[in-house]
């Protein structure tokens, strides 16, 4: 594998984590950084590409996946980082499930380009999209017999505005495993590729990460 790939591979994957990381940020304590957020939902919108760079708006846009990610493969896990290693696992899952119902995929494509195309004519700032989004997720992903459990506190969970945001964010991680299924990466990578995989990310944060 060259290591321009691997490089594609460990931002698509740092997408997922970005994605799951700030779910259980919005879980615990009703809070997600706004740029990481909106990168993760510019995502969504990227139908076709398979640049990580393009579907989330550059290298810097993915800097708290990077470290997150960093942080899962490189060191002892916190309970809150084995909740995120749990939600890539389901994530992952849940994209093999897609991939196996095309018509799925097919409606939610197109509803999102609906969606697109609203926030286009309106003007509406990205970051305000998250209740469509997340009736997307709710009317094909949720009908799944695999369902994602996300764990943290009761009022934060309870209030819709977080529910639509963690839904809109689960399902931009679905499109992030996409991503990097479509650029080679398999779960096997963990194992065999860890330490290329931990020097691709130091790599990356030490060069393109502004400082």
């Amino acid at each position: 594998m060259s290591q321009q790939l691997l490089r594609q591979q460990v931002l698509a994957l740092s997408g997922v984590c970005q994605s799951v990381a700030l779910v259980d940020s919005i879980a615990r304590t009703g809070d997600a950084e706004p740029a990481a957020f909106e990168a993760c939902l510019r995502s969504l919108f990227s139908f076709s590409t398979q640049s990580p760079e393009e579907a989330y708006g550059g290298v810097p846009a993915l800097e708290l996946g990077l470290r997150k990610l960093h942080d899962l493969l490189s060191g002892t896990r916190s309970n809150s980082d084995r909740e995120l290693v749990r939600y890539i696992i389901g994530i992952t899952h849940l994209q093999r499930q897609l991939e196996k119902q095309p018509d799925t995929g097919s409606i939610i494509r197109s509803r999102l380009a609906h969606v697109e195309k609203g926030m286009q004519i309106n003007g509406t700032n990205i970051n305000d999209l998250s209740p469509p989004i997340a009736a997307v997720y709710k009317d094909t992903i949720s009908n799944f017999k695999f369902r994602l459990k996300v764990n943290g506190s009761a009022q934060q969970l309870q209030n819709p505005h977080n529910a639509d945001r963690i839904r809109a964010l689960l399902l931009a991680g679905i499109r992030g495993a996409y991503l990097w299924k479509q650029l080679g990466g398999r779960r096997r990578h963990f194992l065999f590729k860890k330490q290329r995989i931990l020097d691709t990310l130091r790599e990356i944060l030490q060069q393109e990460i502004p400082h």
